[in-house]
């Protein structure tokens, strides 16, 4: 699958936004993720990775649909959920596409509020993520992508077991990784729940 034929909306917005020449990591895995393989992305900082999550996510969720989330997306930190979300809002201003950003800095009343009433995609920190779910506050019947986005310092904040306890309940969907480097603990932590994953390594 070529750049071109994303999305064409999604395509639009990267050419406002200045994205004329996808980075490796987008080319390599794009045809991949669409086609619904399980995914380990690999490479250093600045590769492209978290681009490449927001830019899969909108190719393959591309609108609205229902209130339950299709898209949860764990991250390492406040400052990275709220990145990826501002990504998002600019990737996605030409789709209707809803992103809800947890965190625990947060109300979680309000946070748990803004899932209620609708939302596509959860970005969140493993913590807060897992908190809203055993509250019952996030319904994820529909999920088609369960991605970890910077999973070595998911490994470093030793938050395995929160993922683990919240893979447990995950329905059958896509699994995506990325990561700087593909350690024993990361493995571990993934083996539990990727099928059969493509690897696609990039160095910059």
């Amino acid at each position: 699958m070529s750049i071109e034929k994303l999305h064409k909306p999604l395509l639009e917005a990267m050419a406002e936004a200045g994205y004329t020449e996808p980075k490796e990591l987008l080319s390599k895995s794009i045809a991949r993720i669409n086609a619904g393989s399980d995914v380990y992305g690999i490479g250093p900082k600045d590769c492209g990775k978290t681009t490449t999550v927001v830019i899969a996510t909108i190719q393959k969720l591309k609108e609205r649909w229902e209130d339950a989330p299709r898209a949860l997306i764990i991250v390492s930190s406040k400052e990275n959920a709220i990145a990826m979300k501002d990504q998002f809002l600019l990737l996605g201003k030409n789709t209707n596409l809803r992103v809800a950003c947890v965190f625990e800095d947060a109300p979680i009343f309000k946070q748990f509020d803004e899932i209620y009433v609708g939302v596509d995609i959860v970005i969140g920190t493993a913590k807060r993520m897992m908190e809203i779910y055993f509250k019952q506050g996030v319904n994820i019947n529909l999920l088609k992508l369960f991605i970890i986005d910077d999973a070595e310092m998911i490994v470093k904040q030793s938050l395995q077991g929160q993922i683990d306890r919240l893979i447990l309940s995950l329905p059958k969907c896509q699994h995506l990784v990325f990561t700087n480097e593909l350690s024993p603990k990361i493995e571990k932590l993934t083996e539990k729940f990727i099928i059969s994953p493509a690897t696609i390594e990039v160095e910059a």
